[in-house]
């Protein structure tokens, strides 16, 4: 399967995207897809932009959005997609360090260049006089394997760029549609933003395998998915733990339901048991769900026994960017901890220091475009090898466990090192926790916590916490907190302390409470 295929293709599918905006969905055939983006192609052709050019793109999510994308690939053209990292900075001097052509962004953005230059076109609204700038990138070796340049926002902060390789997305999406089953009837809800990579990889995948998505944003999501009853539904951890919380408020007896309606014979008549108890919770998904899915970040060990009493089971996948997807967790899994086994067209090799080298023939990255100084050098290992960055390792069935970040390794005044995910884990299986944060304050001998409550409102948690630390001080002799931190507030992407891509932000955290 090839770029090259992928609009051609269009005509003969029977499936369809659904955008879900403003309360009201809208359906769009694959067919008429096609229409539309020949007519943008033409138009991008007309506007000056031509193979090799970049193509800047700052939009929220809609249809339009995934038209011009796909009008870029048939064009030869570098898209751009500049995420919420870059809100209000958006602007001619941003334009000419990357040395965009032509900035596609939506009516809304309008304020954003009062002066509508004809550089700059709408991709949701009809345009006047557009004229792409005869501005070409500096030449780069691997500019015929080009796709997109992308920014990822890390959890310890900062911004990368990345030279998103067209082999690399061909040679990794069939091993992810694979071990996730997708097939013609099924609907794939999406909803962080079209900047994120992720999703528009996922967008190509439904495209070349003929299935259903619905395209909207977090604010949202559940109305879209009462609405359009996804099958499958792909989200950040903190979705899946920010639904547990609201389980968990339900009264005791009726929570013990849960555990009787599992030890029930045949998983039909499990999932029939629980759907009817839990109507309200499961109304949540609309009337289809299958299949969960996560990944992005660590996710706590009893969400993923949660959802198996749900009887809808939750798999997760570990991937970066840089690799494309490396592991997949399958729904029949009870590897809970783990992120699942290797994928086909990939292998690992460990580092004497535990990290993890990802070795496939094409990974999805070419190189970095913006990244502190010699970190291409220590990623990018040769043409078919990845440095993670991650530490982890492999146990005898082949299940691969991540241990921590490379980066994030603290190290006390006593010598200890740590791996604060590690003990984040195991914090986080505390039931009052919905997520912690462990690092070292500046010139501090010990170890601080900051830890987010599922229910900071109940009576005790705040007690139960701090018990719940102090035993675990008992057992692990690295883990000497100071103190607990409890927030103010819960993390959210609007406080700062959850990134746009909906990952914790680590730095950010310690620089608040520290």
């Amino acid at each position: 399967m090839e770029f090259r295929s992928l609009v051609a293709g269009l005509p003969g599918r029977k499936s369809a995207i659904y955008v879900f905006e403003r309360g009201k969905s809208t359906q769009y055939l694959h067919a008429g897809l096609f229409h539309d983006v020949t007519r943008v192609k033409d138009d991008l052709r007309r506007w000056g932009v031509k193979p090799g050019m970049r193509v800047g793109i700052y939009a929220p999510n809609s249809y339009h959005w995934l038209v011009h994308d796909l009008a870029l690939i048939e064009t030869g053209a570098i898209s751009v997609p500049f995420t919420d990292d870059f809100a209000g900075a958006v602007n001619e001097a941003l334009l000419e360090k990357y040395h965009i052509a032509l900035l596609l962004t939506s009516k809304s953005h309008a304020r954003l260049f009062p002066q509508a230059p004809a550089h700059v076109a709408f991709l949701d609204a009809a345009n006047g006089e557009v004229a792409a700038l005869d501005r070409m990138p500096p030449p780069d070796g691997d500019e015929a394997d080009q796709h997109s340049l992308v920014f990822s926002s890390g959890s310890a902060g900062g911004l990368k760029g990345l030279v998103i390789s067209r082999k690399g997305v061909e040679a990794t999406l069939p091993p992810i549609q694979e071990a996730l089953g997708m097939r013609p009837g099924d609907r794939l809800q999406l909803f962080l933003p079209m900047s994120n990579f992720q999703q528009r990889n996922m967008c190509y995948m439904a495209l070349w395998y003929d299935f259903d998505i619905i395209i909207t944003d977090y604010t949202q999501l559940f109305a879209a998915m009462k609405a359009l009853d996804p099958t499958v539904l792909i989200a950040p951890p903190v979705l899946y733990q920010m639904m547990h919380a609201e389980f968990e408020k339900y009264p005791p007896l009726r929570r013990a339901l849960l555990r009787t309606a599992a030890l029930l014979p045949g998983a039909g008549l499990r999932r029939a048991a629980v759907e009817w108890l839990f109507r309200d919770f499961y109304a949540q998904f609309g009337k289809r769900m299958r299949l969960l899915v996560t990944g992005m970040a660590p996710i706590r060990r009893d969400i993923g026994r949660f959802f198996e009493r749900l009887q809808l089971p939750l798999c997760e996948s570990y991937g970066m960017v840089e690799a494309g997807s490396i592991t997949f967790r399958t729904a029949d899994s009870r590897e809970y901890g783990s992120v699942g086994k290797v994928l086909k067209g990939a292998s690992l090799e460990f580092t004497p220091e535990g990290e993890i080298i990802v070795r496939r023939q094409a990974p999805m990255t070419l190189r970095y475009f913006q990244c502190a100084p010699g970190e291409n050098e220590r990623t990018f290992l040769g043409p078919d090898r990845v440095a993670t960055g991650d530490i982890g390792r492999l146990d005898g069935d082949g299940n691969l466990f991540l241990l921590g970040r490379k980066k994030e390794l603290i190290v006390t005044a006593g010598g200890y090192k740590i791996h604060p995910e590690v003990i984040e884990q195991e914090l986080n299986d505390c039931p009052d926790i919905a997520h912690s944060v462990i690092f070292l304050k500046p010139g501090a001998a010990q170890l601080s916590c900051v830890a987010d409550l599922n229910r900071p409102e109940t009576e005790g948690a705040r007690e139960r916490v701090k018990k719940y630390v102090a035993g675990l001080q008992s057992t692990r002799k690295a883990a000497q907190f100071v103190d607990v931190i409890f927030t103010d507030e819960p993390f959210s992407k609007e406080n700062g302390m959850l990134r746009p891509n909906l990952k914790i932000d680590r730095k950010g955290i310690a620089a608040r409470y520290g």
